[in-house]
């Protein structure tokens, strides 16, 4: 009876010390940015960055970016998600604007930090500033476009296969008169192989 006792506490010990031991992370390298590695069937960096750039790409060889005789000023508005997952949609949008600002062809207006530019107005004014530095309210540029969007999803599980497809429209619209100047989609359809995998 002391020896079935025995094993079972030598088999309790070696259980908790099993319980205890946790698998991390030990070892990693750099890798390159724009390497595609589909690792899940999510919205991944790889399908932000085509999205992004393929957006980007057309609307500056589209006819209502060379029409114009000057630099439009854009802000980004509202991008809706209708899809069934978390996409980071301002990882999206700014990685948009950064592309089509370094083509130099547009002027950004920061539409975020409206609230902070105003109560920094306020400061400026209150007399805690220099006169001569300070800045004053009716200098901003107002407006020309206007650039939203909206990403949908479809799930297509068909045996051990899912085929994974994503659609974002963006779209430019005029300010002054509001109507959509110029409106584009780009499609991304990824398949994917189920298999059973060790826990």
């Amino acid at each position: 009876m002391k020896k079935i006792a025995t094993i079972a506490c030598i088999i309790a010990v070696f259980a908790m010390s099993g319980c205890a031991t946790k698998k991390v992370y030990t070892k990693g390298k750099y890798i390159d940015p724009d390497e595609i590695i589909l690792l899940s069937d999510k919205f991944v960096e790889a399908d932000l960055q085509i999205i992004a750039d393929r957006l980007s790409n057309s609307l500056l060889s589209s006819n209502v970016v060379a029409d114009r005789d000057r630099k439009p000023a854009i802000i980004i508005s509202l991008f809706t998600n209708g899809t069934d997952e978390h996409i980071d949609v301002l990882s999206l949008t700014n990685k948009i604007r950064t592309d089509l600002i370094k083509s130099g062809r547009f002027k950004f207006l920061n539409e975020r930090l409206r609230r902070e530019i105003a109560k920094e107005y306020e400061y400026q004014s209150s007399g805690y500033v220099d006169p001569e530095t300070a800045k004053q309210k009716g200098r901003q540029i107002g407006a020309d476009w206007m650039v939203s969007g909206h990403i949908a999803s479809i799930r297509q599980p068909v045996g051990k296969k899912e085929i994974v497809y994503y659609k974002v429209t963006m779209e430019v619209t005029d300010i002054e008169t509001s109507e959509i100047a110029w409106t584009d989609e780009v499609e991304v359809k990824k398949q994917f192989q189920r298999k059973r995998v060790r826990p």
